[in-house]
């Protein structure tokens, strides 16, 4: 991102979604997801736009606006011309505000240099964006939400996934908790394999160092039919076909899993969504 991309991306009360069709409305926007895994999240990102090179650093601190008595969000950043041979602040305003962003973002950061702060950078290469999200919630009992323990591969919802720790459980529990259905409820690495509809091929998701097979429902499905999906629109909208494929999980009928998975976009943005036929409709 730019530095008026990183802008638009952390300043709360922005957002880019043109409408309430968008994608966004389902929550899967930056702001909403990192404060909801952690009360600081710090991003470094680097751009080439119009034959500029830029990086830029911004930092969304709950932790700095709670302890500071802040009326306002504020949110520092700072950006860098790295067209040269070497990284030099750009400054809207003056030197002393870029200079108190930067020290406000090394205080409130787990970083305490400026020199750290850029050797952050190295792995991103000409572009890209990092995000890194600290202080991480507790539960009631003031251990992590998310557990890096139960699984070294993995990142879990603690709670979620202590539901399946029972050493007595009916085989058909059992079955029903190995599904991915159920695994996407707690496991990263499980709701990241079915975060596309298609297969990717120009990038990957790396999970604690491990790749993450995509697993594509649709394709493991017994009786698998596609079906023409026409929505109920309005009289002025142009009409919409969307091809749909419904089937039954190799489980079926013993484990009663039914709903629909909805994309948009290539996306998932709805998980099973129940309804009163035991279906997993894909779109």
């Amino acid at each position: 991102m730019d530095p008026d991309s990183i802008r638009k991306c952390m300043s709360l009360g922005y957002s880019s979604k043109k409408s309430k069709t968008t994608i966004g409305q389902y929550g899967n926007g930056f702001k909403t997801s990192t404060m909801r895994l952690g009360a600081d999240v710090i991003v470094f990102s680097r751009a080439t736009r119009g034959g500029k090179a830029t990086q830029s650093v911004g930092l969304l601190s709950y932790t700095f606006l709670r302890r500071t008595g802040q009326d306002d969000v504020i949110v520092p950043m700072i950006d860098f011309d790295i067209s040269g041979h070497w990284a030099e602040p750009i400054i809207y305003s003056s030197q002393d505000d870029w200079s108190s962003n930067l020290k406000t973002i090394l205080e409130w950061s787990p970083f305490t240099s400026k020199d750290e702060l850029m050797q952050q950078f190295e792995d991103l290469g000409p572009h890209g964006t990092k995000i890194l999200i600290y202080n991480l919630w507790l539960n009631d009992e003031g251990i992590y939400e998310l557990s890096f323990d139960d699984d070294n591969e993995d990142i879990q919802l603690r709670d979620e996934a202590n539901h399946g720790g029972q050493t007595k459980l009916h085989k058909k529990i059992v079955e029903l908790q190995s599904h991915i259905s159920y695994q996407i409820r707690y496991s990263l690495r499980a709701y990241a394999s079915i975060l596309y509809l298609r297969k990717f091929t120009n990038f990957n998701i790396i999970l604690r160092g491990k790749p993450v097979q995509q697993y594509i429902i649709a394709d493991d499905l017994q009786h698998a039919n596609k079906v023409t999906y026409r929505p109920q629109l309005a009289m002025t909208s142009k009409e919409v076909n969307v091809e749909t494929t419904i089937g039954f999980i190799k489980e079926a009928p013993s484990l009663a899993v039914c709903g629909f998975n909805v994309y948009h976009k290539n996306r998932l943005i709805r998980v099973s969504v129940y309804t009163v036929y035991s279906i997993f409709l894909f779109m």
